[in-house]
């Protein structure tokens, strides 16, 4: 049968449509999923950090109105804070604050992102050094005591946030990111760009003042952004998401923060566009990727991989977009980081919402397979089992190969996805 110029066409489309993702046939990667006892409001962030010194990674939780561990291997609650800050917490970002050799947590509450002019928090919470202990913290079902929360600054609708050394001065800064720019209004939430602010610690962390810096001040709806070495120069940039698509924040000679446009989202879409959440990934030992949701609270996983050609000037050159997935709903959380044996790093996705009885949320992963990021293989794990809010990766039981952990939002639950058989 001959086909004509237009049913060609329409094939080659067809089959460039669904070449992104192909069909599982790669031997799949081994996961056992672990419902864990714990319950949850909404688990907003999760982080795998060793809270004990045991060198294990335990499983740390924002919750609506808590901040709690999981102590591996029993999986033992431990309350940090429980309703001593505005509800919702939101965001938290570790480390030793006061300097005594402990891990603390800078962390994000009063969340009402849709509050652009007032509210926010931004506070530090540490360890409880008063002697006192009250009857309720002596309980035997809550041993622990609370932990102290010590204000920072007030950051409308405050989303996300992390310490990283910005200035190379041994010293991390906090690193915080609202959702929309103050005094903005839905749909477009035009009026205003949003600051991108670093705070430096203060010698007394509790006295402080904490003395805010903007890093960045050009974009709107900044959902998320990874520290990270993107140029592998020793030196950490930021990747920054928003609106307007994907930004790269390196610092020049001067030590000034420059904004360069590599990404360019989703704008077909409205009022929701641009990108949500990024992660750096790599293909190899020499190639990387980025991998966001979009648009904004979007139904694509996309990946941008580098051009072949070089950049024209500083603040030019957009990198390759690709679609690698689009038959997801509400696509909420990104982790790039090897699952099996090869060099390239997986792709996992959280997904927040059901799109359809055999397309729900979950976990997926996304597996490169080739050294131009150009076709992956899709894997689907535990298909309705976590409404996923947020979820890390890391080794949980030392056996070398990476785990997830993902929380929910509507499941209001705790998973673990086991590497293994």
């Amino acid at each position: 049968m001959r086909l004509t110029s237009a049913a060609r066409l329409l094939a080659v489309l067809v089959s460039f449509a669904f070449s992104a993702v192909a069909k599982s046939s790669a031997a799949e990667i081994p996961l056992r999923a672990e419902e864990l006892p714990t319950k949850l409001g909404v688990g907003y962030a999760v982080r795998l950090l060793d809270m004990n010194g045991d060198k294990k990674l335990d499983i740390c939780i924002v919750d609506q109105t808590r901040i709690l561990w999981l102590e591996n291997p029993t999986w033992k609650e431990h309350i940090l804070i429980d309703k001593q800050t505005r509800p919702d917490n939101v965001c938290f970002a570790p480390a030793d604050i006061d300097g005594d050799g402990s891990l603390d947590f800078a962390v994000g509450a009063d969340w009402k992102p849709f509050n652009t002019m007032s509210g926010g928090t931004v506070q530090w919470i540490g360890p409880n050094k008063s002697k006192a202990v009250s009857k309720k913290e002596a309980d035997e079902a809550n041993p622990d005591r609370l932990w102290e929360v010590h204000p920072i600054s007030e950051v409308p609708t405050v989303h996300r946030m992390n310490f990283a050394d910005l200035d190379g001065d041994g010293k991390p800064e906090l690193i915080v990111s609202p959702l929309m720019g103050r005094g903005t209004k839905a749909p477009d939430w035009k009026e205003a760009t949003c600051q991108l602010l670093s705070f430096k610690i203060p010698a007394d962390p509790v006295k402080g003042p904490w003395e805010p810096t903007v890093i960045d001040d050009k974009l709107h709806v900044t959902h998320n952004f990874q520290v990270t070495d993107f140029n592998h120069d020793g030196n950490p940039d930021i990747l920054y998401v928003s609106f307007e698509g994907v930004s790269l924040l390196t610092k020049d000679d001067s030590g000034k923060w420059q904004n360069q446009h590599i990404g360019e989202g989703n704008q077909k879409t409205s009022p929701n566009r641009g990108a949500s959440e990024i992660k750096h990934g790599r293909l190899g030992k020499t190639s990387d990727y980025i991998a966001t949701i979009e648009p904004w609270h979007g139904n694509q996983v996309v990946v941008y991989t580098k051009p072949t050609a070089d950049r024209p000037a500083p603040g030019e050159g957009l990198w390759n977009r690709q679609v690698v997935d689009e038959e997801l709903k509400w696509g909420h959380a990104v982790w790039c980081a090897n699952m099996d044996d090869d060099e390239e790093e997986e792709l996992i996705i959280g997904i927040r919402d059901d799109l359809g009885p055999t397309r729900k949320s979950g976990v997926r992963i996304y597996d490169p397979q080739d050294a131009a990021g150009q076709k992956w293989e899709r894997q689907f794990v535990d298909q309705g089992g976590v409404a996923v809010e947020d979820l890390a990766v890391g080794d949980l039981n030392g056996d070398g190969k990476n785990d997830i952990v993902a929380v929910g939002r509507a499941t209001h639950n705790v998973k673990i996805y086991w590497n293994g058989k």
